[in-house]
């Protein structure tokens, strides 16, 4: 199915959360938000991560 995506994050949860608050740029944090919506199932396609982080889908799966 289009938009699903198949990507292993192997960090767990905990740790994708600490990553997150070292981050120090804006597009860190991002980034290492989207691994953390899609590890803990809040997402489940590339489309609605997009839209949660107000990106472009293409923009998100160049990611």
């Amino acid at each position: 199915m289009a938009g699903i995506t198949k990507v292993e994050i192997l960090e767990s949860a905990e740790e994708l959360h600490n990553l997150l608050r070292q981050q120090k740029t804006a597009l860190g944090k991002e980034r290492i938000q989207a691994l953390y919506l899609l590890k803990t199932g809040q997402v489940k396609t590339i489309q609605d991560l997009a839209v949660m982080l107000g990106r472009g889908r293409v923009t998100v799966q160049r990611w």
